[in-house]
Order: C-alpha cells, then sequence, then structure tokens
C-alpha cells in the first residue's frame, strides 16, 4: 500500500479507497487505516478494543462460505456427519473448527491434485474470471498477460533464479459457471490466444470449482461470491471488482 501510495502523490488523481474483503475484522485496529480504508468481513466475530473503536467495516453474511463450507465438510469421511439430510444446516465446533477445517481441505487438496496428476509440489493458480460477458472481457486478457509474466519470471528455463522449476510445474486452473456467456467468451479466448504453461478448466456442476480452490495456492477472482467462498477454502485470494459488483455484493 505504500508503494501504490507514492504514484497518488503529486497527481490530480485521488487515491481510491482500498477495500478489503477477509474472513475477520476482530484484528483490525485504528494503524490498520493507514492501509485500508474500508474492511468487507464474512465471519461474525469481533474482538473488544479500548475506547470502544470499531474499524470501518460491514459483516457482508457467509452464503459464499457456507456453500463451500458445506461441501467441503461432505467431503470429509469425519465430518460429513454435521450437515443435516437436506443439506440446510452445518454444525461446526467454536473450539475445533479451525483445525477441522484445515484437515478437510487439506484432504480435498490431495484428492484433487492426485485425481489430475498435479504434484503436491506444483504452483496452482485459480482463475475464476466472471460469468457475465462484460466480466469476462474485463479480465481474461488482463489476467492471461499477468499470468505470463508472472511464470517468464518465476520458471525455468526464462527466469534468472538458478533455483526455478520447469514450467511444468505451474498450472492454471479456470473455472466457468456451466452455460454463461462468460464460458464461452473465456474458452474462445483461451483457444484463440497462447496462456502460457498448463491449463485446467473446471465448473460449478458437481462443486468441481470447490475442489480446485483447495487444491490451488494463490487465486484470482473476479466473482464477488467466489472470493468468500475461497476464503473458506483457505486459498489467498486477489479479488478484482468493478463498480457494479461492488454494488451488488456489498450494498
Amino acid at each position: 500500500m505504500d508503494e501504490i501510495k507514492k504514484f497518488y502523490r503529486g497527481s490530480s488523481v485521488n487515491m481510491p479507497q482500498r477495500h478489503y474483503l477477509n474472513r475477520f475484522v476482530r484484528d483490525f485496529r485504528d494503524w490498520t487505516e493507514k492501509y485500508v480504508d474500508y474492511m468487507h468481513y464474512t465471519v461474525p466475530l469481533t474482538t473488544s478494543v479500548g475506547g470502544n473503536y470499531k474499524f470501518p467495516s460491514e459483516y457482508m453474511g457467509q452464503y459464499g462460505v457456507y456453500e463451500a463450507l458445506r461441501h467441503i465438510y461432505s467431503s470429509s469421511d469425519k465430518l460429513k456427519g454435521l450437515v443435516s439430510a437436506d443439506g440446510d444446516e452445518l454444525y461446526v465446533s467454536k473450539k475445533y473448527f479451525a483445525s477441522d477445517l484445515e484437515k478437510a481441505v487439506q484432504g480435498v487438496r490431495d484428492t484433487w491434485r492426485e485425481a489430475n496428476q498435479i504434484d503436491d509440489s506444483a504452483h496452482v493458480i485459480f482463475v475464476a474470471a466472471g460469468n457475465e460477458l462484460n466480466e469476462a472481457e474485463f479480465a481474461v486478457e488482463n489476467v492471461r498477460k499477468g499470468i505470463k509474466e508472472f511464470l517468464l519470471k518465476y520458471s525455468a528455463p526464462t527466469s534468472l533464479s538458478p533455483k526455478a522449476r520447469t514450467l511444468d510445474n505451474f498450472v492454471t486452473v479456470i473455472s466457468t459457471h456451466v452455460g454463461s456467456e462468460g464460458e464461452k467468451y473465456i474458452k474462445d479466448h483461451v483457444r484463440e490466444n497462447e496462456w502460457m504453461g498448463k491449463v485446467i478448466f473446471v465448473n460449478n456442476e458437481d462443486n468441481e470449482h470447490y475442489n480446485a480452490m483447495c487444491g490451488a495456492d494463490v487465486g484470482i477472482i473476479y466473482d464477488g461470491q467466489m472470493v468468500s467462498a475461497a476464503a473458506a477454502c483457505h486459498l489467498p485470494t486477489m479479488g478484482m471488482f468493478n463498480m457494479r459488483m461492488h454494488h451488488q455484493w456489498y450494498n
């Protein structure tokens, strides 16, 4: 954030507000306002702070989180009994939730990687460029170029690092929504343009995209609901939002 500020100093362009989406707001304090203007969080746990301070924030609900958690719990032999028969209720332990979820995510990760013949040490990038046409048009080419630059810098033989791993150790997983305009545009774009490294397509059928989230190392996500789902899957994520999405999900 300090680096970003440099581009706006002395400029006629005002620096935009920095909104952050995460699971919690409880650890944010007044000094955090130097870096983040507003917080959107999905887990309603807070911590008492002196002077009744509350970080500028909004609890945005857990629908995306719940859908992902239900799938992860249902995929675990030890935890699937905590999901009601109709799937409308999920029983979690306040004391052991974090450790239970971490083990369940790891189980889904191992199964998904084995099924797709991806080594545990490989670096997997999860991409969800949006389901609507305008979302896909905005995101896909930017992501394609960004991933290409990343791979040129960090994979062998183009990397300057003697420890750089070969290109086959990097995988991009592209998630689409079946039958959407975004899906058609994304697949056409990937077919017509060079996408560096191995590419795997997943979709929302049978919750395949949740499995891929658990199996990935980092996510680039344009869809607001999937950003919150990625948090449940322990996937570090860079969310890409335009003002329309901001209004739809946050207001």
